[in-house]
Formats: structure tokens, sequence, C-alpha cells
């Protein structure tokens, strides 16, 4: 016959044991698979049109409009927060040694979800002016590592950014 001391290890043991197998009879695991981000949209295919020197006459970019009313306005539709990236040639109009490079330093502004999506929100440069030329191009792409992206968007050759005539602004709308 057991005794009373070790009667009460048995029943802690049996206890524990009991409680520790109902606990694990109520654990449910469940798995479920996103699609890869990359898989939902493929990125924009850019067409590259080759040309021979000398068969294809170069086209100068067109002059910007007025630098007092040249605006651009942006408008986040989306709901990620994004970048806009501006990557702008130097002006056309004024000739620069060959050595320099085409472009002029990059600039941004970063948008919140849904910022500015319906009426767009002007934005401005820290050195002057906004204008923008043919072949100036602008990106834009999430913050928040989804790594979402849209664009490039090449003033003048395609859809966006759009000059909207009646007010003289550049229009770019980011959207889903």
């Amino acid at each position: 016959m057991a005794s009373k001391s070790g009667i009460v290890p048995m029943v802690l043991a049996a206890v524990v044991g009991g409680s520790g197998a109902l606990l694990l009879t109520q654990l449910y695991f469940s798995i479920w698979i996103e699609p890869s981000v990359t898989a939902e949209k493929a990125p924009p295919v850019l067409e590259v049109k080759p040309t021979v020197p000398g068969a294809v006459a170069q086209k100068e970019p067109s002059p910007s409009i007025d630098p007092r009313t040249d605006v651009l306005r942006i408008s986040n539709q989306t709901q990620f927060p994004i970048r806009v990236v501006l990557r702008s040639h130097l002006n056309p109009n004024h000739p620069s040694p060959p050595e320099t490079p085409h472009f002029k330093e990059p600039v941004h502004w970063d948008f919140a979800p849904q910022e500015g999506s319906i009426g767009g929100l002007k934005v401005s440069l820290p050195s002057g002016p906004m204008q923008l030329y043919q072949g100036d191009v602008l990106m834009a792409f999430a913050l928040d590592g989804s790594q979402k992206y849209w664009g490039p968007y090449v003033v003048g050759d395609t859809q966006q950014p759009t000059l909207k005539q009646t007010d003289a602004e550049w229009h770019l709308v980011i959207s889903p």
C-alpha cells in the first residue's frame, strides 16, 4: 500500500499531465500562403527603338511652358506611402560644355497614402522654379517595403504627366 507522502506526487503528476494533454488537444494550427508581390502585376515593359545615326532626325527637347506658370501637381491615389523622383534635363535652351552631365541632380517628394488623391498637390524645387522639359523622367515607388513602383514617366513621351492647358499645369496621377 502506498503511503500518504507517495500519493501526493502521483496526484500532482496526473493533474499536470492531464492538463498538458488537454491543452495540446486544444491547439489549432493554420497555414496560409499569400501570392508573391511580384506575381500580382508585371512591371511595365519599355520598348526601345534602335536608331541609326543620320537616318533619323534628332528631336530637340521642346522648351517648357512659361516658367511663371510651370507647375507640377502630383496625386497619390494608392494605399501606399510613396516617393516621387524627378530626374531633370539641363535647360536645352542654354548650351553647356560637352563634358558636363545632361541631367540635374535628382529631387524627390514623399506622399502619404491617398495624399492629394483628388486634386493633387503642387510640388516645388528648393533651388528655384519648376520647369519640366521633354525627356525629363519621373518615377514613383512605395516606401513601405512592398516593392511597388510606378513609371518611369517620361515628359512628352509617355501618357503621364499630362499638361493641362486650361491651368498651365503638369499633372501626374499615381493610381493603384
